[in-house]
């Protein structure tokens, strides 16, 4: 069984409980204030979770539905579409004028997967349509990344081990909580900027502007995030 498939359980919503809905909101209204679509564009959100994201952005007034491959997570939400499948082969056509990735959600493969999921975001999208990327910046995190972590949040106490190796940001996760304890380690692939940008170009995404955060402020070297608007030429 993959990372992915092992970490992505029900109790990894309390894991990244801190992200409250109010944040999850805030995320989205930027994400469609900065897609520009029309009033009701389609929208697909990529690896959604629970949609907790795909509801915020029906609240921006956008038609937007959520793929997900965990069971567990998407048998959480409520009052979101979402349908279950795998990023690398998108199960549409064609048919959106937006996609979402949110909370770095891309990169959980070696670069051939991760490629193909760039392929078949750029096949979902609508000639001019857009993406909109939210990414880790690899210059902030190799200076910021905490190599240990302890947190309790309601019935569970998490333990993390983070560390950069061979290209990837690696954290070993240990839920201890009332069903006892469970360990998973994420693995996501680190790009810098540059190359981020370039595995775009190859599937005809040109970008449209970079962002270091969510309050719309530039990318550069020390923003926290990398965070690229992008379209479909």
């Amino acid at each position: 069984m993959t990372w992915y498939e092992t970490a992505f359980k029900a109790d990894y919503l309390d894991v990244y409980a801190h992200r409250d809905r109010e944040v999850l909101r805030s995320e989205a209204a930027f994400a469609a204030r900065v897609l520009g679509l029309r009033p009701g564009a389609r929208v697909l959100d990529v690896a959604c979770g629970d949609g907790s994201h795909v509801r915020a952005l029906e609240e921006e007034g956008l038609s937007a539905v959520g793929l997900d491959l965990s069971r567990d997570l998407l048998a959480r939400g409520e009052g979101a579409r979402r349908v279950r499948g795998d990023m690398r082969a998108l199960p549409f056509l064609g048919l959106f004028e937006g996609v979402t990735s949110f909370f770095t959600s891309f990169g959980y493969f070696d670069d051939a997967g991760n490629r193909r999921v760039l392929e078949s975001i750029a096949r979902v999208l609508l000639p001019g349509g857009r993406l909109f990327l939210d990414y880790l910046n690899s210059t902030h995190l190799a200076v910021s990344l905490e190599p240990e972590g302890e947190v309790v949040r309601g019935e569970h106490k998490l333990q993390f081990h983070r560390r950069l190796r061979d290209g990837r940001v690696e954290k070993d996760v240990t839920i201890d909580g009332p069903d006892g304890r469970r360990s998973y380690t994420e693995s996501v692939r680190v790009y810098n900027h540059s190359e981020l940008l370039m595995l775009l170009g190859e599937f005809r995404l040109a970008p449209i502007h970079l962002y270091g955060d969510f309050s719309g402020r530039d990318f550069t070297t020390d923003s926290p995030r990398c965070i690229v608007l992008a379209f479909k030429e």
